[in-house]
């Protein structure tokens, strides 16, 4: 084995093969096995002559659903798929054999002893039973198709495929009998619940896995990339931070890793309640452990948060240029100093770049002064210290500075234009922001204070994160190992197992005092070493003209983000290591826990499912995760009927309901299914006429209708997409059912031996490929569902007496794919008539419906902070993830627009993408705030809302008319007022505290210190609060960011001449200053 070591490392595989090593372990090779037994005994039922008889012509479908539904998970995950597939086959054999009774009182001609031979003519049908059965065949594929888009993703969606073959098959060759053939769906059925006995037996007996056991496995995989980015923050507070080659994307990649692990952990958790497992634990008892993994991952991305802050190449505002050096931006001259505000830097940008890169190439130690005191700009003074810190003098006039600057603005602006057929969009907004970012937002000394920072940061943090990633690493063994040995009571004595655990208990114990103990130290301690650059403010001997300038405020702030999300961090890591311990201690003894069994459908559309990730059959309006209730969760504020006043009386109320109803048939999915069930009955009308049934019945003319059926996708791209995919696959499917055929029986016409054989080869690697080959789901399922059908029409066509046959080997598989190509390209051309949707249209509803859900976690978490009422964030923080998610599945979505054929332009991928990328910061910064509120006090959390204007109803006012046009021009694609509210941050920061909690002129202090003091610096309350109003400052300025690139997206409207520009011109009698230039603004 070591001589092969190297051999294996030297052996280097294309990157479409390594999915296969990636899915070689024992753990992922149990469903394979299972799957594929489950699958080979599906084969040997079907190739037994006693059998194979009872089931019927259909038999060779318990081969096609071993593909189709695989007991691949957990049982009782298998259990509900399976009970919903017979319910849903079973309900379309109702509706079949109702079909049949009414078609039967219009028949005029009855011949119950009608011979096989003269059926399959085609001689019995008759205009107004075959008219029936079109009706019933129609609207039962509009109420399964409905159910498939409705419900999504989730238990529903095979049961949905299964229920259409059921009413296809059925409808389309009952038609041909002269009486009502009621046990035509026994043919469909009878298959269906051997394939479901088998899977269910299989997943008892071979290797079989509880939900627990899926839960913990997903909870250790996301427990471990947590690990790694806590192990990267230590090595990453130790470098230089503002060095040109300084990256953090290691520890975004890992913290994505780990989110990307929740929703299949949120799948596990739901079936949760309906486990049945023999252990220690219960399976509920988990619950906590997954709002735990929950709070962990909001609180790393916290964390990672900082090196967002003080990264210099990030992008502040869309029109800020990417080359631009840090901290130095564009200017000629500098304007005159104004009270209570930072001037802009007397610096030429020429000799700041300088410096900075001098600074970069010398790497001096972060304590090391890089400037000297003269080789620097210095902010205007100020009323109060911790305002600012020291005057200085100019000698340019306002005019000069507002003239040069706005023609500097207004050139970058415009430059923005991608293409000479699009005009510029944000022009006022840019003016207005880069005025803000090259007066206020920018220090020539940042690199220096960023390092310094840094340095002083690492120093207080170094100790509790290497005990943070000390937890994690037990934690994680212990989660890997908690399913072990459930069966140990033959093992050992009953003294030595107690002595054991009693040791295991005491270890969790120690490691929980001792993140106690350390996590103490760093709240009265550690934490304070990053005040250290302040303090000379506090001493009566500190001079304003001294050469040790005091860092602005906002390098405090940075730091204080880092160190809240890492003392939440902690806490939570705190509540993890106090759940192992109770578990430990109550649970001592295994035993069964059995769930209540009217748990096991409480499945709702809104609740991620097993098929969350894979699966793109999901409405735009609905976000997973996410209750519709909290949607509208805005207090009083509800949607009126612009139409009619609320109903008055019974009759008003009824006849509200059925407008509604019928409003809904408007729907997407309505119509959408509608379009479905026509097209079926179009696909159908083959076997419908006299003349083309006996060629549609003797080459399954079925395929073609229920491939057609069910390529057709709500969106053209999706619908284009299944074509191609669907074509590629039956083509591949048939070339390996016709080679597996005729190695199993050679020149022969089948050998049950032989096909038993290659099956039980060939079937592990087609299920390893079945569930991990990373392609198009479709398409995988395709080829192994072809392969399936080839060899089992092939089989039933050599060994039962069957009224047509299309042959065996390559004669069924060239049908098959000629048949399906029919079915997909009429699914192709449907779609292009209307109704008909687009994937770009879709992309745009999910951005607009994620928009408005913000907009209505944003005021939640504001009357959250103002309520101060005991409420439980986990519902805000669910819902936030969620968001998350469903952005994430849309990014997977998009891909398929490239099939979405138009002549009318390319589709601004970049644009979307935009959107969506600020969209996901916005969620995570509502997480935050959400946090911050909880833990503030009440005077700190009125303070906050006051600092941060969030109990101003005029900026409240301009926040929710920001999110409200957001949402509504992607609802609609209408364009955007040119002038808007934004930016924002123009109001936001109206007022200046610097440092302080209560600003100078507030006339109320809410009971907290209106003079800043090192005991105010020192106080966790304090922390929390500047945290909250970087937070803010956050969500602020990508709300800005989101309405110009939604302006990017959509265009503008409503132009006035001059808005912006004519404050600038000289009038006759004096000169007007640029108002940019007025605001009495600085960061927060």
């Amino acid at each position: 084995m070591d001589e092969e070591q190297p051999v294996r490392q030297k052996i280097k595989l294309p990157q479409s093969l390594r999915w296969i090593p990636a899915n070689s372990t024992w753990s992922k090779w149990k469903p394979v096995i299972r799957s594929a037994l489950a699958a080979w005994i599906a084969v040997v039922v079907f190739i037994i002559p006693r059998t194979e008889s009872i089931m019927g012509q259909a038999a060779f479908l318990i081969i096609i659903a071993s593909f189709l539904s695989p007991p691949s998970d957990p049982f009782m995950a298998v259990l509900e798929r399976e009970i919903i597939v017979l319910i849903f086959v079973a309900l379309g054999w109702g509706w079949v054999c109702l079909g049949l009774l009414f078609a039967s009182f219009a028949r005029t001609q009855t011949v119950p002893d009608a011979s096989i031979g003269t059926i399959i003519t085609g001689e019995y049908i008759e205009a107004w039973p075959t008219v029936i059965m079109g009706v019933f065949l129609f609207i039962a594929s509009v109420f399964f198709l409905y159910i498939k888009a409705r419900l999504g993703p989730g238990p529903f969606l095979p049961a949905s495929v299964f229920g259409c073959i059921c009413v296809d098959i059925s409808l389309t060759t009952a038609v041909l009998f002269p009486y009502p053939y009621y046990k035509i769906g026994q043919l469909i059925i009878l298959p269906l619940a051997f394939h479901s006995a088998i899977s269910l037996v299989i997943s008892i007996l071979v290797f079989p896995q509880s939900v627990s056991a899926l839960f913990t496995t997903c909870l250790q995989g996301a427990v471990t990339p947590l690990t790694t980015a806590i192990s990267l923050h230590r090595s990453h507070l130790l470098e230089d931070v503002t060095s040109s080659v300084f990256s953090h994307t290691q520890i975004t990649d890992a913290t994505n890793k780990a989110e990307n692990a929740l929703p299949i952990l949120a799948v596990a958790a739901r079936l949760l309640r309906v486990d049945i497992v023999y252990s220690r634990f219960a399976p509920t008892d988990y619950n906590e452990l997954h709002a735990i993994m929950r709070k962990l991952m909001v609180r790393v991305h916290g964390m990672g948060v900082y090196y967002t802050l003080i990264d210099p190449t990030r992008e502040r505002f869309p029109v800020t240029p990417a080359a631009s050096r840090p901290a130095t931006p564009v200017r000629s001259r500098p304007p005159s100093p104004r009270p209570d505000r930072r001037s802009s830097m007397t610096t030429e940008e020429k000799h700041a770049s300088s410096v900075d890169q001098e600074l970069r190439d010398r790497k001096p130690s972060r304590h090391q002064r890089p400037l000297s005191s003269h080789a620097r700009s210095h902010p205007a003074s100020s009323t109060s210290p911790f305002h600012s810190h020291r005057p200085h003098k100019h000698s340019h006039s306002h005019h000069a500075h507002n003239t040069l600057l706005h023609s500097s603005l207004l050139h970058l602006a415009l430059s923005r234009v991608p293409k000479r057929s699009e005009t510029a969009v944000g022009v006022f907004e840019s003016q207005k922001y880069l005025n803000l970012e090259a007066i206020h937002l920018s220090h020539p000394d940042s690199a220096f204070f960023t390092a310094r920072a840094t340095e002083l940061l690492s120093d207080s943090c170094q100790d509790l994160l290497s005990v943070c990633e000390e937890v994690l690493v037990i934690s994680g063994a212990w989660i890997g190992n908690v399913r072990k040995f459930s069966f140990n009571f033959w093992r050992g004595h009953h003294e030595d197992k107690a002595q054991i655990h009693r040791t295991e208990v005491q270890k969790y114990e120690d490691l929980l005092e001792k993140l106690t103990r350390e996590l103490d130290e760093f709240s009265t301690k550690k934490r304070l070493t990053v005040l250290d650059p302040y303090r000379p403010m506090f001493d009566r001997s500190y001079s304003a003209s001294s050469d040790d300038e005091v860092p602005p405020h906002r390098y405090l702030f940075h730091c204080y983000v880092y160190q809240y999300h890492l003392l939440q961090f902690s806490v939570v890591l705190q509540d993890m290591l106090k759940e192992i311990i109770r578990l430990e201690t109550e649970r001592k003894k295994p035993r069964l826990w059995l769930p209540s069994l009217l748990n096991l459908l409480t499945w709702t559309t809104w609740e991620p499912t097993e098929t969350i990730e894979r699966d793109d059959d999901e409405d735009p309006e609905i976000i997973p995760g996410v209750n519709p209730a909290w949607m509208t969760d805005l207090g009083k504020a509800v949607k009126r009927d612009p139409d009619a006043l609320p109903p008055r009386n019974a009759l008003e109320i009824a006849m509200n309901w059925i407008y509604r109803a019928a409003i809904g048939i408007g729907g997407g999915n309505v119509l959408f299914a509608l379009k479905a069930g026509a097209l079926t009955v179009i696909l159908s009308i083959p076997s419908f006429l006299r003349v083309s049934a006996e060629f549609a019945y003797a080459n399954k003319f079925v395929w073609a209708v229920f491939m057609g059926q069910l390529t057709l996708a709500r969106f053209r791209g999706d619908t284009t997409f299944g074509l191609v995919a669907r074509l590629i696959s039956t083509f591949a499917g048939g070339l390996i059912g016709t080679t597996m055929w005729y190695i199993s029986t050679g020149s022969g016409r089948g050998n049950p031996y032989g096909l038993a054989a290659v099956c039980a080869v060939c079937y592990p690697s087609f299920f390893f490929a079945r569930l991990y080959w990373p392609i198009p789901p479709m398409t995988n399922l395709i080829i192994w569902v072809t392969a399936a059908l080839v060899m089992g029409y092939s089989y039933t066509d050599t060994h039962l007496a069957v009224a047509s046959s299309p042959g065996w080997g390559i004669d069924v598989a060239w049908r098959r794919f000629v048949l399906v190509s029919v079915g997909v390209l009429a699914a192709g051309i449907f779609s292009l008539f209307p109704p008909s949707r687009t994937i770009r249209s879709y992309q745009r509803r999910t951005l607009a419906t994620t928009s408005a859900e913000l907009g209505s976690i944003y005021c939640s978490v504001v009357s959250y902070a103002n309520s101060h009422v005991d409420k439980d964030s986990t519902i805000i923080i669910r819902s936030l993830l969620a968001i998350r998610s469903k952005l994430k599945r849309s990014l997977v979505l998009k891909e398929n627009v490239i099939y979405e054929f138009s002549l009318r332009g390319k589709w601004p991928a970049e644009r979307y993408h935009k959107i969506l990328e600020i969209q996901l910061q916005i969620a995570y910064q509502l997480c935050h705030l959400m946090s911050v509120v909880h833990h503030l006090e009440p005077a700190w959390a009125y303070a906050f809302l006051r600092r941060t204007r969030m109990l101003d109803s005029d900026f409240q006012g301009d926040v929710l008319a920001v999110i409200s046009l957001i949402s509504n021009a992607l609802r609609t694609g209408s364009p955007l007022p040119q002038i808007t509210p934004c930016p924002l941050l123009d109001r936001f920061m109206v007022r200046h505290h610097g440092l302080n909690v209560v600003h100078e002129e507030s006339e109320d202090n809410y009971g907290l210190p209106r003079m800043l003091t090192v005991e105010t610096l020192e106080n966790l309350q304090y922390l929390t609060f500047c945290v909250g109003v970087s937070t803010t400052f956050g969500i602020i300025t990508r709300l800005d960011r989101l309405m110009v690139a939604v302006k990017e997206l959509v265009g503008e409207q409503y132009h006035i001449d001059g808005v912006g520009m004519g404050h600038h011109r000289t009038w006759t009698g004096g000169e007007m200053a640029s108002p940019t230039t007025s605001v009495r603004a600085t960061e927060v």
